[in-house]
């Protein structure tokens, strides 16, 4: 059995927006030739749009406007087919098991499991990005934060050992009030 792997989870791309409008311009486009078709055809009665706009362009001669306008849309062009050739930004992160995906807010919150479990700490926030992981904890006071922060560190790292590219892990110690 050949086994092959998906695609890597990413985001929409960036060119989707932009030819979504493009799509509602050429349907309204439809929809006025259509209504021009059907005048011709005599389903329908009405003033000709098409005709008196076609006669209105015809005696256009070049205005002042009309080279900056054209700069613009030769700029907006180039930034049409950026978008469309760039790549689309990364949403997840891979495991060293073959197509199992973690969201950015997974791995912070796997983290922020992590850090609780350690003794001495209070609370916890975390924060993933793509290459680092950020743990913050609050601990009480009498609290060793030298001992605390090494073993969050390890704690953290041995939690995440399972994603295919381990993350550097930041940690920030905190003291809150006396111990209750």
């Amino acid at each position: 059995m050949n086994e092959k792997a998906s695609k890597k989870p990413v985001a929409s791309p960036t060119a989707a927006i932009p030819a979504v409008l493009f799509a509602l311009v050429l349907i309204g486009a439809g929809a006025v030739l259509g209504r021009e078709a059907l005048l011709r055809l005599g389903a329908l009665d009405g003033p000709d749009w098409v005709g008196p706009a076609a006669t209105h362009l015809d005696g256009l001669t070049a205005q002042q406007w009309m080279l900056p306008a054209g700069i613009a849309a030769v700029v907006v062009g180039f930034i049409l087919v950026f978008v469309a050739i760039r790549p689309r930004r990364r949403t997840h992160r891979a495991l060293s098991e073959q197509d199992i995906w973690l969201r950015k807010g997974d791995v912070a919150a796997v983290a922020r499991a992590s850090a609780l479990d350690s003794v001495g700490v209070d609370s916890a926030t975390a924060k993933a990005g793509n290459k680092k992981v950020t743990v913050a904890v609050s601990t009480v006071v009498g609290t060793d934060t030298s001992a605390l922060k090494s073993s969050l560190v390890t704690s953290v790292d041995d939690a995440l050992r399972p994603l295919a590219s381990a993350p550097k892990v930041r940690t920030r110690v905190r003291t809150t009030g006396p111990a209750s």
